[in-house]
């Protein structure tokens, strides 16, 4: 598996996970070029970082820039950002289906996205349905790896406001330490130990295809 010189290609690098995942890349000798894709350029600027504009769902305007080793997938929204069901859907599924099909076809080897703990395409709970989906029809693209990582609650502050999230977060400050044993994974999880732990798992591959978010942190600490 190739170690060096390697080319990331990201979408929803604008995210909280995802600009955590961009600045990592960017300091990580291993790769020489990140390709980030987006409806809005990123405000950042890298000898190594390409920026493209591009519609997600329309493959003919970044189908030629979406060429690399490592594709990372970092797209997601939210019911009370985006209520219509249909558009959700869209977004959450369709969406990284769209870019991983033109992936596959350009070449890129290993693709890795975020989904969630609890990920079933049969639970009866939408939210961890609509991951389980996503996580079941990228797989079943055929990528020479495939890995979803899935966090419990991703720590870390958002730009856009999330009122329930927000009051969670607080409780969940308390109860994390009373999380022990098999409990361990739905601690609280920060931003920049999800995407360290993604970059692990693209160049040195993962014995499992889902990773949940204990594990992550375990890929992190045992790489420092």
């Amino acid at each position: 598996m190739k170690k060096q010189g390697l080319k990331a290609v990201i979408i929803g690098a604008t995210g909280l996970t995802g600009s955590a995942l961009l600045e990592q890349l960017l300091d990580d000798s291993r790769y020489d070029v990140v390709i980030t894709l987006s409806r809005k350029r990123v405000q950042k600027e890298h000898p190594k970082l390409l920026n493209f504009e591009a519609d997600l769902f329309d493959p003919v305007t970044y189908e030629h820039h979406l060429k690399g080793d490592h594709l990372f997938i970092c797209t997601g929204t939210t019911k009370a950002k985006t209520p219509d069901p249909k558009q959700y859907y869209r977004i959450e599924h369709d969406l990284p289906l769209t870019v991983a099909r033109v992936a596959l076809k350009n070449g890129v080897a290993t693709m890795v996205a975020i989904s969630a703990l609890g990920a079933d395409p049969d639970s009866r709970f939408s939210y961890n349905k609509g991951k389980g989906e996503m996580e079941r029809d990228l797989e079943q693209l055929g990528f020479e790896q495939a890995y979803f990582v899935q966090p419990a609650l991703i720590g870390g502050k958002r730009e856009e406001k999330r009122t329930f999230e927000s009051l969670w977060k607080r409780f969940q400050q308390f109860i994390d330490p009373l999380l022990v044993g098999g409990l361990k994974k739905y601690r609280t999880i920060e931003p920049a130990v999800i995407s360290q732990a993604m970059i692990e798992i693209a160049v040195n591959g993962y014995s499992k295809s889902r990773i949940e978010s204990d594990e992550l942190k375990e890929i992190v600490t045992k790489k420092s």
